[in-house]
């Protein structure tokens, strides 16, 4: 099929899994901020009190906006804590309403910890706080009556449906309660529309602007076409087909099963879904986009072969007119007037000299660990401190009141310590290319080496090679700023010193953090990298990477399907094995080792591992359509019933499963022998279906074969995939 070429997503399948919506609820979530801006319209700052009744300094505030380095006066532009606590509590709830379970600490690739929404809430609150000044200032603040009037505007036109209505009074209790709730949002809306049009009024003419100035690389983003394709291997084969399609002989779909060998895409009628550009061969991608929705297009010719090519659907742009009549319009407009929005409230803040006072301990730590997270010397410097707050001369913890300092120091730490680890060993590779290496070579400048290379022939092997050793030693030369091995020598015995402090105190914070959070995925992580040899932690990394990266896939057939679907296009039958036997293969081969076969592990600990195994086996036969590979998986399943059955001899719930599951196999070894006496044709299986199946149950389980049938052919294929567990921040 035509050569799709990677995006350079290499976490698709994560991405995928577990999209990002946490930006969005806390948009929605921050009911607070709304109320708080509604408050201030209606009349000063009874709503911005810590305690109804009661006057409060700014020092017992979350923090809030200063000018000139000192906090403003007016308490409007504080943040108090019940409104920060109320925006951090209606946030969460309404992720977790969702379904999403963050971990209170840490940062996961697609979401953000509890405390990172924590400081991204302050930082919404002061930018509320901002506007708010500005507004005053230009006196553009919304009225009251402004508000009320599109308050009415949107309430009545959700409650003109009966259902919808009914709907919210069963969510909000009524519909004055929603009323209260729209208001507070119509306030912040129209605050935001005001500041806009007063400080930016020529946004629609920027944005005409930045399209016409970027259409080429707009329609790259957002040129689409759908279409269904047919590959023959010659010319004269695609011609007849197109005869027979023109005719009315076949269908353009059924052609493509019938001829195409695109075995990937054959079987859905040739369909390639929609794509844009760059994604395919340029032969394939002209033809598509020139061509007209439903005719016929071909035969073209690329690298694959000859294809046929028929377009169903297409979006394409030449000019910003017809760019706004594109669905991707809006999307784009948003995407640039937050960005215009951003620049400008930035700007508005260093000509008016504002900034922000954090009074809060935990936000001050975080804020100072978002900076170090953007700067290695303000990462070190952070490092260095928590080190002497936080560690005692011998490497131990000195527990604080916040479990915080712990977590950075362990994020901060891990990566410092990833330094350490690839200096020492560039370090010894040094320190063996001056032993190795005659003194002539190594005091030669980089200059003299290159000049050396440029004369000598190629056939001169053994004097290139020790040139090219001597240029790859002048460069960790310049790069540690040494010259002499006795110099090397200090530096890599202080090198492998600092290593091994801060790896013992990288160990101790883990170790720390999982007696304290051991339901932590991320923490989890950390400790299977400080004791992975542990039962217990082997048991937890293994479980979380299962129900990470391969149960939602077994329980969602339309998820897996869509999966097979697209990395099947990269690796044919192998995609299902990439997908679920191999990160299989690898969560039962460690489960076995280190814990079912162990003499450390309890027995709960084996019992849970033994039932994880039958858990992933018998997804795994479900969602299997290969009856030879659903027979394997059953043998699979029942041998670890068969473990647990030693354990639990008189249990006679896992002695039925054990006889549900040989009823099983003996179907499937039915159907497959009725199939077999049915045809005149001898059956070309490599495995015969029957209990004597070419399987091997070893220490580390079942050895499950790969299904091995030949890709579609794709050409290269830059697609980084990776399987291995991720932390997502989920607390159990």
């Amino acid at each position: 099929m035509p050569n799709r070429k990677s995006r350079g997503n290499s976490n698709f399948m994560k991405s995928i899994q577990r999209p990002v919506v946490w930006a969005v609820a806390i948009l929605f979530g921050v009911g607070i901020i709304w109320w708080s801006v509604a408050q201030y319209l209606g009349g000063g700052s009874q709503g911005n009190q810590q305690n109804p009744g009661s006057e409060i300094s700014f020092s017992e505030s979350v923090g809030g906006l200063t000018k000139d380095g000192t906090p403003l006066s007016d308490s409007n532009y504080w943040i108090t804590y019940s409104e920060y606590e109320t925006s951090v509590r209606d946030t969460l709830t309404n992720l977790r309403s969702q379904g999403y379970n963050l971990d209170p600490y840490f940062d996961t690739e697609n979401y953000p910890s509890e405390m990172g929404i924590r400081y991204d809430i302050f930082q919404s609150l002061v930018d509320q706080k901002t506007l708010l000044l500005y507004a005053t200032e230009n006196e553009v603040l919304p009225t009251t009556e402004q508000v009320d009037s599109e308050t009415k505007r949107v309430v009545d036109q959700y409650v003109a449906d009966e259902e919808t209505k009914s709907a919210i009074i069963y969510q909000y209790g009524s519909v004055d309660a929603f009323t209260e709730l729209i208001r507070d949002y119509v306030a912040t809306q129209l605050l935001t529309t005001n500041v806009t049009n007063k400080a930016i009024p020529d946004m629609n003419e920027r944005f005409q602007k930045y399209v016409e100035e970027n259409l080429e690389d707009l329609k790259l983003n957002y040129e689409r076409v759908d279409a269904n394709h047919i590959l023959v291997t010659d010319e004269a084969s695609a011609l007849e087909i197109k005869t027979m399609i023109d005719n009315g002989e076949i269908s353009f779909t059924d052609a493509a099963t019938s001829f195409s060998i695109d075995t990937g895409t054959a079987v859905n009628g040739g369909a390639l879904g929609e794509f844009s550009r760059g994604q395919m061969v340029k032969e394939f991608e002209d033809a598509s986009f020139d061509a007209t929705p439903g005719v016929v297009v071909g035969p073209v010719e690329s690298q694959f072969g000859y294809h046929l090519i028929l377009v169903n659907s297409k979006t394409t742009f030449d000019s910003f007119e017809e760019f706004a009549s594109t669905s991707s319009y809006q999307s784009e407009l948003t995407q640039f007037e937050n960005e215009e929005f951003n620049a400008w409230i930035s700007e508005y803040r260093d000509k008016s000299n504002l900034s922000q006072e954090i009074n809060d301990p935990d936000l001050q730590m975080y804020a100072r660990y978002d900076e170090a997270m953007a700067d290695p010397e303000k990462a070190s410097e952070l490092l260095e401190e928590l080190e002497r707050d936080y560690f005692d001369e011998s490497g131990n913890i000195l527990v604080g009141e916040s479990f915080l300092p712990v977590v950075f120091y362990t994020e901060l730490a891990e990566s410092e310590i990833g330094n350490l680890r690839n200096q020492t060993l560039d370090l010894e590779d040094l320190q063996d290319l001056l032993l190795a290496l005659p003194a002539t070579a190594t005091s030669m400048s980089a200059e003299q080496i290159e000049i050396e290379l440029e004369t000598i022939p190629s056939t001169e092997t053994e004097i290139r090679g020790i040139l090219l050793e001597a240029k790859r030693a002048r460069e960790y030369i310049s790069e540690f700023g040494v010259e002499s091995l006795e110099e090397v020598e200090e530096m890599l015995t202080e090198k492998r010193k600092t290593f091994d402090d801060k790896n013992l105190r990288f160990e101790n914070s883990v170790k720390y953090l999982y007696s304290v959070m051991p339901n932590s995925t991320r923490v989890v992580n950390y400790m299977y990298q400080v004791d992975g040899d542990n039962p217990e932690v082997a048991y937890m990394y293994n479980e979380n990477s299962y129900n990470m990266n391969v149960r939602p896939l077994l329980e969602s057939p339309e998820l897996l399907d869509s999966y097979l679907q697209y990395y099947g296009q990269y690796f044919g039958a192998q995609a299902r094995s990439l997908l679920i036997d191999s990160p299989v293969q690898s969560i039962e081969s460690d489960l076995n080792q280190k814990v079912i076969n162990s003499t450390e592990a309890a027995t709960d600990l084996k019992i849970s591992a033994l039932y994880l195994l039958v858990d992933i086996y018998e997804k795994m036969a479900v969602s299997q359509e290969n009856e030879q590979m659903m027979q394997i998986y059953l043998m699979s399943e029942k041998h670890y019933l068969e473990k647990l059955l030693e354990l639990y001899p008189e249990d006679e719930t896992i002695g039925s499963l054990i006889e549900t599951i040989e009823f099983q196999i003996s179907e499937l070894n039915a159907q497959a022998s009725a199939d077999a006496t049915q045809t005149d044709e001898a059956t070309d299986v490599d495995m015969p279906l029957d209990t004597g199946l070419d399987t091997e149950i070893g220490s580390d389980g079942l050895n499950v074969p790969f299904e091995n049938e030949t890709p579609s052919p794709i050409g290269d294929v830059d697609l980084d995939v990776s399987f291995e567990s991720e932390a997502s921040g989920t607390v159990n």
